[in-house]
C-alpha cells in the first residue's frame, strides 16, 4: 500500500493564492516606500517564495512511501530506507484528527518522521497493528 500525499497538494492549491496575495500587498508597501534596496528584497523575498513552493511541490510528489508486508519503504528520488515493523518502537501522530499529518517513527535506530501523509490516524492505527504481529507469532 503507498501512502499519498493528496489532500496536502489540495491544501497547497487552496493556500498558496493567499500567500501570493499577501506577497504582493507587501510588494505594493515597499514599493511605495521607495527605499533603495525595496527592489532588491522584492526579488529576495520572491524567490524565496517560489523556492518554497516547488520545494514543497517536489516532496510531495517524489518522496515515496510504501506499506510492504514486514517493512516500510521510504524513498525520495535516488534514496531509499528501510524500516522494518519489528525495529518500530513507538508511532506517534502529530496532528490527530486533521486530513494530512505527520507520522513520528520511533525505531531501534532512530527516529524518521513522515510528513503530510493523508489520513495519518489510519496510517498510525494500520503501523500499530503491523507492529503487534511478530510478538503474537512468538506468543503462539
Amino acid at each position: 500500500m503507498k501512502l499519498t500525499r493528496e489532500k496536502h497538494l489540495d491544501h497547497m492549491v487552496r493556500v498558496v493564492p493567499i500567500i501570493v496575495l499577501g506577497y504582493a500587498i507587501q510588494g505594493y508597501i515597499i514599493k511605495g516606500m521607495e527605499t533603495p534596496i525595496g527592489g532588491t528584497c522584492l526579488m529576495i523575498l520572491g524567490g524565496l517564495l517560489v523556492t518554497m513552493i516547488i520545494g514543497f511541490i517536489t516532496y510531495d510528489v517524489k518522496h515515496s512511501i510504501e506499506l510492504k508486508d514486514s517493512e516500510i519503504e521510504v524513498s525520495f528520488f535516488n534514496f531509499k530506507k528501510m524500516i522494518s515493523y519489528q525495529d518500530i518502537l513507538t508511532v506517534e501522530n502529530t496532528s490527530p484528527q486533521h486530513h494530512f499529518g505527520t507520522i513520528t517513527l520511533k525505531t531501534t535506530k532512530g527516529t524518521t518522521r513522515l510528513y503530510f501523509i493523508d489520513e495519518a490516524d489510519k496510517v498510525k492505527e494500520f503501523l500499530n497493528k503491523k507492529r503487534e504481529i511478530p510478538a503474537e507469532k512468538l506468543a503462539a
